[in-house]
């Protein structure tokens, strides 16, 4: 389970948090394990012993490793880094893993909540959700979501109840005069 507790202000809870879609790794380890498959063959077929042999051994490891960061770490640190969560007060994007980058949407300032998913996306149980708001940011994108739907449902939920605190904490003070 992801800790964000750090992230929560003081009078909200956490209602839902999640990353992207795990098959957004799958097209990066893929090419980790061409990558290696490739230089391991790449070695094989090097003469052994001292001379090009062993300089082009140092290279073709350090081209493996090169493209393994580049292509497959990156990506997976990338991926760590992005985070949805939901609390009973917003909705917050958080992104990067050295730079980070946060937008958040307050429950009661959204306007309408839709969704997208290809065929492939439906039969793997992920999709884009888009949450408009009346804020000056406009539109939040959320890509990838694994179960759209879900989320969606879950974020009307949080707002039904965001509002509903909302009028109990009017009607208490329009009492208490």
């Amino acid at each position: 389970m992801l800790t964000v507790d750090r992230h929560l202000a003081e009078d909200e809870d956490l209602v839902y948090v999640t990353r992207q879609h795990w098959t957004q790794l799958v097209g990066e380890f893929v090419v980790l394990c061409l990558t290696w498959v490739v230089a391991g063959g790449i070695l094989w077929l090097l003469p052994s012993g001292e001379g090009w042999g062993g300089v082009g051994s140092y290279v073709v490891l350090a081209a493996a490793l090169f493209v393994s960061l580049r292509y497959w770490l990156i990506p997976l640190m990338k991926w760590r880094g992005t985070v949805y969560i939901l609390t009973t007060k917003r909705l917050h994007l958080r992104s990067g893993f050295l730079t980070k980058t946060g937008h958040s949407v307050p429950l009661l300032r959204v306007n309408d909540i839709s969704f997208e998913a290809s065929l492939w996306e439906r039969i793997i149980r992920c999709g884009t959700l888009n949450v408009e708001s009346a804020s000056e940011q406009g539109m939040l994108t959320l890509r990838h979501v694994p179960d759209p739907e879900g989320l969606k449902n879950k974020i009307y939920e949080a707002m039904d109840e965001a509002q509903e605190h909302q009028h109990g904490s009017d009607g208490m003070t329009s009492t208490t005069r």
